[in-house]
């Protein structure tokens, strides 16, 4: 839900609760009610089972960033920086970054879109568990765009909205994307960067890694499970209004809308 900002100057409200039959809807009042605190505590259950994934997930990042190289991982990411902005100066004015997401946590599972936002001539496929710092990479290029004055489109990633995934700097006609167990792109990489090269193996606690692998998918599945119950709630609580709206009324309102945007 999206509340107007300047309603009536700039914005304004288009409310489809007038097109329904609120006498027949109150007719289900009760069930409706029921229904509504079903798929509340099913959705609050659900963020409760990704929380607790996240947690281990956030040990696995320590264990591996423990036996990351950060030097290597500098050295690959001042490269491939002065590559990008070799023909390009700081600018007087910045760029802006519009900040999206590209995949979510869905009733269906992990679901991402990738293929049909990463549409440009040079795409670097950034090869890294987590850990190894393929956000801090990302960043760096980011704000190295920026304040050259380029636009960005930043995606972040559905299970911690504050780490940076994948990058588009359209102005040089170039994006990026990371890559790993839980996330990849079917597209034609112009370069593959592998930071996962500069983990030392022999440090790694392969059990521990493991053991998180499989409790993380255990408590990840069971809140796309409980997400995917609320979404089947959710869809039969649509029933009781579905008979009830006036659709060719709803059907005057976007085609008059849409003249109005038009004009």
């Amino acid at each position: 839900m999206v509340d107007p900002k300047n309603p009536g100057a700039v914005d304004e409200i288009i409310h489809l609760g007038d097109f329904w039959d609120e006498d027949e809807i109150r007719i289900n009042k009760d069930k409706i009610i029921k229904c509504n605190k079903d798929v509340g505590n099913n959705f609050k259950r659900a963020y409760k089972y990704i929380r607790a994934a996240y947690l281990i997930y956030e040990d696995s990042i320590e264990i591996i960033k423990n036996s990351t190289d950060s030097g290597k991982i500098n050295q690959i990411s001042n490269t491939v920086f002065e590559s990008i902005f070799k023909n390009t100066s700081i600018a007087e004015k910045e760029g802006s970054d519009r900040r999206l997401f590209a995949s979510a946590i869905t009733p269906k599972g992990l679901i991402n879109y990738l293929d049909t936002v990463l549409n440009t001539s040079k795409i670097y496929n950034v090869r890294g568990k987590s850990g190894t710092g393929t956000e801090k990479f990302l960043e760096k290029i980011k704000i190295g765009a920026i304040e050259r004055g380029l636009n960005v489109e930043s995606f972040y990633c559905a299970l911690n909205p504050f780490k940076l995934e994948h990058l588009i700097i359209r102005d040089l006609d170039v994006s990026f994307t990371t890559s790993n167990e839980y996330h990849s792109v079917h597209v034609e990489a112009f370069e593959e960067i592998d930071f996962d090269e500069c983990i030392d193996r022999y440090s790694l606690n392969e059990l521990v890694l493991e053991e998180n692998r499989q409790n993380f998918s255990f408590l990840l599945g069971v809140g796309i499970q409980t997400i995917a119950k609320a979404k089947s709630m959710h869809d039969d609580m649509e029933a009781y209004y579905i008979p009830n709206m006036d659709f060719e009324a709803v059907q005057l309102c976007f085609e008059s809308t849409l003249a109005r945007i038009l004009k």
